[in-house]
């Protein structure tokens, strides 16, 4: 027979998954709200309304809408992280590297809105001068790390080309594809020629350039 004292942290457990389950619900609402229209022009009151849940209520988990937005930062970040880390460790060092890049493409082709938000998420956190992102930034490492351990695998078993700096061209190629990424990702139809060329195939020339850097043919 449960204690009083047992059955009290019980009730306090079951009550703390109630408060996560309703946090989380509107983290999910908030980002289905962020990925159709522009950060900025998405209220507390639409999230609350798209929840079917009061304002307050919103402003009871999140003092802020920046935090909520941060929330919903983070919460993509781990949907982008399923897409980017392989989980299988037998996949050879140069294809493993190729996986990693053509993720991005993937993104593009089948989750477009992930870029969308993090261009309305950049100008969101600039016009705001939000600050203290370390723990998404700290998210952000595992990116490099998957790289760089395929990379250097790649130089044991000889499939890729020693670069003078990696570290470099890491970030000069992934903020090249991210930034082309969000740009094509908001950009409208202005002139034919936006018409004639396929943005899928500009993310896909710039990865194929990337990866040719990288490829070691001998």
């Amino acid at each position: 027979m449960r204690g009083s004292s047992d059955i009290s942290n019980l009730r306090q457990v079951i009550f703390m998954t109630m408060l996560d389950v309703k946090k989380n619900y509107i983290i999910d609402e908030a980002a289905g709200q962020f990925s159709k229209r522009p950060i900025k022009d998405v209220t507390i009151r639409d999230i609350a309304n798209a929840a079917g849940v009061g304002e307050a209520t919103v402003y009871r988990y999140f003092g802020t809408k920046a935090e909520l937005v941060i929330a919903c930062a983070e919460k993509l970040e781990k949907e982008v992280s399923a897409i980017f880390i392989e989980k299988e460790e037998t996949v050879p060092a140069y294809k493993a590297i190729e996986r990693f890049f053509n993720a991005y493409l993937k993104i593009f082709c089948e989750k477009l809105y992930l870029y969308r938000f993090l261009y309305e998420f950049d100008a969101f956190v600039v016009s705001e001068g939000i600050t203290g992102l370390e723990s998404y930034a700290d998210s952000i490492d595992v990116y490099k790390k998957a790289f760089t351990d395929a990379y250097s695998k790649g130089l044991k078993d000889g499939s890729v080309k020693r670069i003078d700096d990696i570290d470099l061209f890491y970030y000069s190629a992934t903020h090249a594809i991210l930034s082309l990424c969000k740009k094509l990702s908001t950009e409208e139809v202005v002139i034919r020629q936006d018409r004639l060329i396929r943005k899928q195939k500009e993310v896909e020339t710039l990865i194929n350039l990337v990866l040719g850097a990288l490829k070691n043919d001998q």
